[in-house]
């Protein structure tokens, strides 16, 4: 009976000895859960953000987007900006696109959600120039004028014409007149296959011993003028 008893007592030392090894040294890892980004939750989110005189940038899925964007030496996040101006206390924002998405080319004005569409857009931001009031007035009274006459896209991309411009050359040159000149943008100086590629985009004559200038969207913003408000990527 001894024995029997001093057997049992072996045998259940052993069995909890032999059961931990057999269990899992560690629990699975947790798998990761994505939450689905809601692109016009997010567009809802900016527009009671914006202000008169706001910069709004996008990035545009189309392939030229994706080209225009390499432009920007410091933030490539954007390929295409406007500025905010209200009307009846609704804000709109008014840029010049070239004839993929708007035949006759002219400065057009659009709500966030319409600039920002998802379906053509996987991003957006706003940004805030220190501007005084005075400045704001002018910045829409030029705004305005460049709609109605109706200021349409320049193919050319030259820095150096008034006639027509891409949507960062006016607004760049839409802050200087406003501010008289207190706010100057810079440019973007392009490679020489850089200014190969834009020329056979918009059928440039090349130009021997002159680098070409262009307004990078991130010159716009990247500077002591502008601050940042908002920014969303979906």
């Amino acid at each position: 009976m001894k024995t029997a008893i001093i057997l049992l007592i072996l045998g259940y030392n052993i069995y909890l000895c032999i059961i931990p090894a057999r269990l899992p040294s560690a629990l699975p890892p947790a798998r990761s859960i994505t939450i689905p980004v809601d692109p016009y939750g997010l567009i809802r989110k900016g527009e009671p953000q914006l202000k008169e005189g706001d910069l709004v940038l996008r990035m545009n899925n189309d392939p030229m987007s994706f080209f225009i964007k390499n432009f920007n030496r410091k933030d490539q996040r954007y390929s295409h900006a406007g500025i905010v101006l209200m009307e009846n206390g609704k804000p709109f924002i008014f840029h010049i696109i070239n004839g993929t998405e708007i035949v006759s080319e002219k400065m057009r004005k659009d709500s966030l959600g319409a600039f920002a569409d998802p379906r053509q857009n996987s991003a957006f931001g706003i940004y805030r120039y220190k501007l005084k009031e005075e400045e704001l007035k002018g910045l829409k009274k030029k705004i305005l004028q460049w709609y109605k006459k109706g200021l349409r896209f320049d193919a050319a991309f030259n820095l150096q014409t008034d006639d027509k411009m891409y949507c960062s050359e006016m607004v760049r040159k839409a802050l200087g007149l406003s501010t008289k000149g207190r706010i100057e943008i810079g440019a973007t100086t392009l490679t020489a296959q850089e200014a190969i590629w834009l020329g056979r985009y918009a059928h440039l004559k090349p130009t021997k011993g002159k680098a070409m200038q262009v307004v990078a969207m991130d010159d716009l913003y990247m500077n002591e003028y502008c601050e940042k408000l908002v920014e969303y990527t979906y």
